[in-house]
């Protein structure tokens, strides 16, 4: 009995050591594995940092009425897929189209008031510079006119002066034929005296009598031509004196023609007034044509298009509403361009680059993660860029741990059912190089 006794005492103790050595096994593994999950975890988040306080964010385009309006006509509904360029809603044209056919009538009318100035320009160009050359013309012809009659009073002058001297020698010739007159006379009176009381022949009276009848035709002859000089300096004088009125008739017509030509050069001047008038057309068109082109511009405006693509949101537009320019109609996202921006606290950011891998997990969408990558890092905090930015000058300052916005980019392809949309929650981790 005492035998079976210990025996049973040293089965216990037995199945009572391999149950405290079991403990002690189970013990140590649990460490070793509480070991290697710690420093398994540190590893990770050694090598990445993550934040719950992130978005998702994307491209939120307001449409408006750049014109004001009645809305005739709205084709698209709430949360409706729409294409860029695809035509939302509908303003009545009416007055629009009016104001374009105003404004192409006033592009027509500044294009004839414009061809009309050319015209003018044209006409006034050609017929002063027309005139001009008349003028010119006149005035060389007159100036050659006086010149030559001032050449042709030297010569006549000349001769006149040729002709006075002409008459001095006739009269001086005269005056010699008078004087042998008288001789001859007197010799002749004498030789009849004598012959009277046969003192002389015949013969000696009829050569005193022929010397006398030779001394009075050259009398004759001399006072003759005295007469001719004398009426051919006559003449001469009316040819300087006609010569004269003509060189001063020629002077004022040369001022009269200088007074033309000053008056037709004047004339010119409306050159310039046309280029002018010319000018003012030509501003008027390129007005014309602008208020035409924004008339066209506000014709197209009736017709409010998509500008991008995307999902129609809040839309308060109705179609009878008056709308005016600026008053928002509705709101397009563009859901499949969406992006991350996580706050991260500026203690994350000492290895936070651009490129680096990061993993989204959105709330609306558990156990489904979003491959993406860093693009930039907001250059200031949130609080600094806020609408009350923190003052810390009263002297109670508390340091509190600053948040920076971080942006991240969803990999190609990673939104294509547009499953990720503005405003949800998402956690977002990155993996950092240390």
């Amino acid at each position: 009995m005492a035998a079976l006794n210990d025996l049973g005492l040293n089965a216990w103790e037995n199945w009572h050591r391999s149950r405290r050595q079991l403990w002690v096994v189970v013990i140590s593994i649990a460490a070793l594995g509480c070991s290697i999950y710690a420093v398994s975890l540190w590893r990770y988040w050694r090598s990445h940092v993550t934040t719950d306080d992130a978005r998702i964010q994307a491209r939120v385009t307001p449409v408006s009425s750049r014109i004001p309006g009645t809305v005739i006509d709205v084709l698209v509904k709430d949360n409706q897929e729409v294409k860029a360029g695809e035509i939302l809603a509908l303003l009545d044209p009416r007055d629009y189209e009016a104001g374009f056919q105003q404004a192409r009538a006033a592009v027509q009318v500044a294009k004839g008031t414009l061809e009309k100035a050319a015209a003018d320009l044209r006409v006034t160009d050609e017929s002063t510079q027309s005139l001009v050359q008349q003028a010119e013309a006149a005035l060389r012809v007159t100036d050659l006119g006086a010149r030559v009659a001032a050449h042709s009073l030297e010569e006549r002058q000349s001769l006149l002066k040729a002709r006075e001297a002409a008459v001095g020698a006739a009269r001086a010739e005269v005056v010699a034929a008078e004087a042998a007159f008288q001789q001859a006379k007197s010799d002749r009176d004498r030789m009849g005296n004598l012959l009277s009381k046969k003192i002389i022949a015949q013969q000696e009276f009829d050569h005193a009598e022929a010397a006398f009848q030779t001394v009075e035709a050259r009398l004759a002859g001399a006072q003759k031509k005295l007469l001719q000089t004398e009426a051919e300096v006559l003449q001469a004088a009316a040819g300087v004196r006609n010569l004269k009125a003509a060189l001063e008739q020629s002077g004022q017509r040369i001022k009269e023609s200088e007074a033309g030509l000053t008056n037709v050069r004047s004339q010119r001047g409306q050159v310039k007034l046309r280029q002018a008038e010319l000018d003012v057309a030509r501003g008027r068109l390129e007005e014309a044509m602008a208020n035409l082109r924004q008339a066209e511009l506000n014709l197209g405006y009736t017709t409010i298009r998509a500008p991008t693509a995307g999902r129609v949101t809040m839309k308060r537009v109705e179609a009878g509403q008056v709308v005016q320019p600026g008053q928002a109609l509705l709101t397009i996202v563009e859901s499949g361009d969406v992006w991350v921006v996580a706050n991260y606290k500026e203690t994350q950011l000492a290895h936070v680059k651009p490129g680096q891998s990061a993993s989204l997990t959105v709330d609306a969408y558990p156990g489904i993660v979003f491959k993406a990558k860093v693009d930039s890092i907001q250059a200031g905090t949130g609080a600094e860029f806020s609408l009350l930015p923190p003052e810390n000058a009263t002297g109670n300052f508390v340091k509190v741990v600053q948040r920076v916005p971080v942006k991240l980019v969803l990999e190609p392809g990673r939104n294509q059912d547009h499953h990720l949309v503005p405003g949800m929650s998402v956690v977002a981790t990155i993996e950092t190089s240390g």
